[in-house]
């Protein structure tokens, strides 16, 4: 395997870190273990085989690329396909072949996957999933012609049956399995932990989606007909249209763990004209495009509520500084202004504006004076809480809601915010240093004040106070005496 297999769009488990024995016994054992329990599950007769080995493995490949680029770990991953081909009493020919048919599956899966620069490995775009099942559809083809000419020597099964049923046995392992490990977060045992800690109740509305595919999957299995493995098709769609991306993986590998389960029970579950090999595959082919389907349409409502989250912070925020655009900081400040009130605890205000900032503009040019809003909204940002509002009122004039803060804490965060600006210089792209100030008007909620206009008017009052006093000074309305810059 070539070492220079590195995914152009990778999102690790975790930051990559230096190859330790434990980590590759690690990969040593879950494939041994994997490989083993699909060993148990192999049924040549009624074809119910899940193969688990090569999807969890693709999927810990691209999410840990530094592992699949060590020729090492391919090497264990060939001695524990191979170990559990032995233990499970194959031949060595027909091991040899397995083992081979399993690692060039996922290679190749690996090396498609991996060259492609534009596919969405977070599984968050429509069309992410249908490429995926295309490059893994193709590396199942190719190890079936080797798995499926050992299936064929070892169980005296027709070719064409052996290699149609590791087509789509891999197809259905890799659509239920390899969205869940893409999908799942970063550190999962450390989420499972702050939830643990921190349980969230969900209420009946919330859990109905999945209410229904358990219900749904119930009646599959005591009402008769072929039909009855599609019962879960629609409570597969409401829970993607309810739940995150992931939830909706791992309901849909639910699914087809129940659904296969039922087909291994042929005696209880399935209907009794299902008695050939050629039903049951058809029945797998059912239960693959029902999955892909369900998580195609997850993917799809994850990029819609994307968009609708972009287009909402387009609507609320300024598109330069990322900070509340006017009419959104007018609204969010006029609701915890109420909430202050109402509480009857202080709530200030500060206007603040660039002193000479159109100068700028016109020496130096737009784009440094969009450098400049944009170090003089980080400098801003540090100076206050989280608890904080600040919003762009105007080109070069800002505004910022205090909840809580009297009067003389808002006049100190106005003098700690002009002093961050006036004090650290701006470096230029020709390495010149841009010297800001910037001048402030503090205003703090009275009994008389009518409302938030109100308020933002006494604070630009104190700011024109500030700009005729020479600017680089902060004034608080109706403040006996300013503090001015040094």
């Amino acid at each position: 395997m070539a070492t220079d297999m590195k995914p152009k769009q990778a999102f690790c488990l975790r930051p990559p870190r230096r190859h330790s024995p434990l980590s590759r016994f690690f990969l040593f054992s879950l494939v041994l273990i994997l490989t083993l329990l699909g060993t148990k599950l192999r049924h040549y007769d009624a074809l119910t085989i899940f193969w688990p080995a090569e999807a969890v493995l693709l999927g810990l490949f691209i999410r840990r690329p530094d592992w699949a680029n060590q020729i090492l770990n391919w090497v264990l991953v060939v001695l524990a396909y191979l170990c559990a081909e032995l233990i499970a009493r194959n031949p060595l020919p027909i091991a040899l072949l397995l083992t081979l048919a399993n690692v060039s599956g996922v290679g190749l899966a690996y090396w498609l996957i991996t060259r492609n620069p534009l596919l969405d490995l977070s599984l968050r775009r429509p069309q992410a999933m249908l490429t995926l099942a295309a490059y893994y559809g193709l590396a199942c083809l190719l190890s079936s012609l080797l798995g499926g000419v050992a299936l064929s020597l070892h169980t005296s099964q027709e070719l064409s049956l052996a290699i149609l049923s590791w087509v789509l046995t891999g197809l259905i392992s890799y659509t239920a399995i390899l969205p869940v490990v893409l999908t799942a977060p970063a550190r999962p045992w450390r989420r499972f932990l702050e939830y643990w800690n921190e349980p969230h109740l969900m209420s009946l509305a919330q859990l109905a989606p999945a209410l229904s595919l358990l219900l749904s999957s119930l009646l599959s299995l005591l009402i008769d007909g072929p039909g009855s493995m599609a019962f879960p098709v629609l409570p597969l769609l409401w829970c993607a249209l309810s739940y995150s991306l992931f939830s909706t993986t791992l309901l849909t590998l639910f699914y087809v763990l129940w659904t296969l389960f039922a087909l291994s029970q042929p005696m209880y579950f399935l209907p009794s004209q299902l008695h050939t090999s050629l039903d049951l595959l058809s029945l797998r082919i059912g239960i693959a495009s029902i999955a892909l389907a369900s998580i195609t349409s997850a993917s799809l409502m994850s990029a819609r509520n994307q968009a609708v989250e972009k287009l909402q912070r387009l609507a609320h925020h300024d598109a330069l500084t990322g900070l509340l655009n006017k009419q959104a900081f007018y609204q969010q400040s006029q609701l915890v202004l109420t909430q202050c009130r109402l509480k009857q605890l202080p709530v200030s205000v500060i206007v603040l504006d660039i002193d000479h900032f159109k100068p700028i503009n016109d020496t130096h040019g737009h784009h440094v004076g969009d450098l400049a809003l944009t170090a003089i909204t980080q400098r801003i940002s540090l100076a206050l809480r989280d608890t904080d509002l600040c919003g762009r009122l105007g080109g070069e004039e800002f505004g910022i809601l205090l909840p809580d803060c009297s009067a003389t804490q808002a006049h100190a965060v106005a003098e700690r915010v002009r002093k961050s600006i006036a004090l650290l210089p701006f470096s230029l792209d020709n390495d010149q240093q841009l010297t800001m100030t910037a001048s402030l008007g503090v205003a703090t909620l009275e009994p008389s004040t009518l409302d938030l206009h109100a308020l933002l008017r006494q604070a630009d009052t104190a700011l024109y106070e500030a700009k005729r006093a020479g600017r680089d000074q902060s004034f608080s309305y109706h403040f006996p005496e300013p503090h001015t810059g040094t």
